[in-house]
C-alpha cells in the first residue's frame, strides 16, 4: 500500500488476476464497521474522498472507509475484454478487494 496524509492506496488482484485499486481511510484497529463506498457508473474512489475523510477522522463513530475503483477506472487497470465490464464481474472484485484487507463484514 502507498500512503498519502489521509488515504491509502491499496492495490489487488481480481479474480482474473487484473490489478485493481481502492482507497483506504481511517484505522483498521476501529470498532465501527468499516464503510465501503462503490462509484456510480463512471465514475472512481476519488468521489467519496471528502464523505471518507469525515467518517474516518472526523465523526464521532471515526470508521475504516474503503473507496473501490472498478476495472478500466480510476487507478485499476483497464480490461481488454468488455464481456467483463459487467454487474456480476464487479461485484466479485470488490469482494475480492473486501477478502484481501480482511474485511468480513462492513456497512
Amino acid at each position: 500500500m502507498s500512503s498519502n496524509p489521509d488515504f491509502s492506496d491499496f492495490f489487488y488482484a481480481a479474480p482474473d488476476g487484473l490489478r485493481l485499486h481502492a482507497r483506504v481511510y481511517g484505522e483498521a484497529s476501529s470498532a465501527h464497521w468499516p464503510v465501503v463506498c462503490l462509484p456510480g457508473l463512471t465514475r472512481n474512489a476519488r468521489d467519496f474522498h471528502e464523505l471518507a475523510l469525515y467518517l474516518s477522522t472526523r465523526s464521532a463513530l471515526a470508521r475504516k472507509v474503503v473507496a473501490f475503483d472498478y476495472r478500466g477506472r480510476g487507478q485499476s487497470a483497464y480490461d481488454p475484454d468488455v464481456s467483463h465490464y459487467n454487474v456480476g464481474i464487479e461485484a466479485g472484485d470488490v469482494l475480492a478487494g473486501l477478502a484481501a484487507l480482511g474485511i468480513e463484514q462492513a456497512a
